[in-house]
């Protein structure tokens, strides 16, 4: 379900605008001004996946406070994450070095010769359930690790206060 209408931006205001978008909503007035006499469309829809945007922002916010711990034993940021992607939702791919010394990408492990890399999937592509299993995963990890820290307790609480059940 979509719902849009055209309004004058002096009738909207700021206040529909969420804090974060509102630099580039002022642009966008502006814009509007010059080039469309001060009209702009409002469209509203519903979200095509849930939960994704509130979870991956927390899933990222975790990873990064662990990550700046200097606690996790991974050799950089992107192998940890995608090291926790992998052990939750698998591999979406793999790459090899085929005969010629090509690089190929391939699905499934079958097709695989030789030593390989495993392409970890897409967090959008990642179930409800595969989500919280990675939150989870990080905050285990980060915990037995023995991160403690006042932005970790920061996001540990937003999530008890926004996360979906």
């Amino acid at each position: 379900m979509t719902v849009s209408w055209t309004t004058k931006v002096e009738e909207l205001g700021l206040a529909i605008v969420p804090l974060q978008y509102r630099t580039q909503a002022k642009e966008l007035f502006a814009e509007a001004g010059k080039k469309r006499n001060g009209y702009v469309t409002i469209k509203i829809t519903l979200p095509t996946r849930w939960g994704t945007d509130q979870q991956n922002r927390a899933f990222h916010a975790l990873l990064g406070e662990y990550w700046k711990s200097g606690l996790s034993s991974y050799e950089s940021y992107d192998d940890m994450k995608d090291t926790i992607k992998l052990r939750i939702a698998g591999a979406d791919g793999f790459l090899f070095i085929d005969d010629k010394g090509r690089i190929k990408e391939v699905k499934s492990l079958e097709q695989v010769k030789g030593r390989y890399a495993e392409v970890p999937k897409s967090w959008a592509d990642f179930t409800l359930e595969q989500r919280r299993d990675a939150i989870d995963e990080v905050i285990r990890e980060a915990t037995m690790a023995g991160v403690n820290s006042k932005k970790w307790d920061e996001i540990i609480t937003g999530m008890q206060e926004e996360m979906p059940d």
